[in-house]
């Protein structure tokens, strides 16, 4: 299968109302399509549209799926936060504390 980029015209990061991060295109766009998404800041990205959330007025409001492998992602954090002040995430289940004197964190760990 061919890359297919849809537009030159860049689409913005969007949050949408999961939490999650998708993409706002000022062009009509499917499931499968490859979009350049890029931000204020002026960094731009590939990602793979995942599904239309909502369209009307023009816009498109698109979950997204990164096109980014290896290396450029690894320098991310894994996993979701789980909310606690230090930091920490969920991973695979289970918590994974940023400090490791967190009290919260090692008293959510026993709990699970």
């Amino acid at each position: 299968m061919a890359l297919q980029i849809k537009s030159t015209e860049s689409a913005s990061p969007a949050k949408l109302r999961t939490g999650d991060w998708g993409a706002r295109v000022p062009y009509p766009v499917s499931p499968g399509d490859t979009i350049t998404i890029t931000a204020k800041s002026g960094k731009s990205w590939q990602a793979t549209v995942d599904r239309v959330v909502w369209q009307g007025e023009g816009v498109w409001l698109v979950s997204t799926i990164s096109r980014e492998t290896g290396s450029a992602r690894g320098s991310g954090r894994r996993g979701k936060w789980t909310g606690c002040a230090c930091g920490s995430r969920e991973i695979d289940g289970q918590t994974v504390p940023s400090q490791s004197n967190c009290q919260s964190c090692q008293f959510d760990a026993v709990d699970q």
